[in-house]
């Protein structure tokens, strides 16, 4: 028996906290993998902090077509609003709102809109 299994390619935005903004381009996106093979002090600061944050893709689109990423801030067909996070313990992607109730992805992800992200946007939670 032929095994047809194809893995899912992982799909990151990453966050440069030292700028305040998400690397967008292919470029940018190499230069971070050359930080870490060739320049490992670039990513962090002097306080040995990190300097970028990574986050993952859900795999899963809103209503618009618009990518699903960890931190992403979402609204349901609720008016709810949540931040996306992987939940371990039930093994999903979850979006946690400002008065700490959940809400599950995978099965509503068409009924979602993006509206920002949590790092580069955290006013939309207020």
């Amino acid at each position: 028996m032929k095994n047809n299994f194809q893995p899912m390619l992982k799909r990151f935005m990453v966050w440069d906290k030292k700028n305040k903004t998400f690397l967008t381009t292919p470029m940018e996106m190499w230069q971070i993998t050359l930080h870490f093979r060739d320049r490992y002090h670039q990513l962090y600061d002097d306080n040995g902090n990190s300097r970028y944050t990574f986050c993952q893709s859900t795999n899963l689109f809103d209503e618009d077509g618009e990518e699903i990423f960890e931190g992403s801030i979402v609204r349901d067909f609720d008016e709810s609003v949540g931040v996306v996070y992987y939940d371990l313990e039930d093994g999903e992607y979850r979006a946690k709102s400002a008065d700490g109730d959940s809400f599950e992805l995978a099965e509503s992800s068409r009924d979602l809109k993006v509206l920002g992200h949590i790092l580069s946007n955290p006013e939309l939670l207020e």
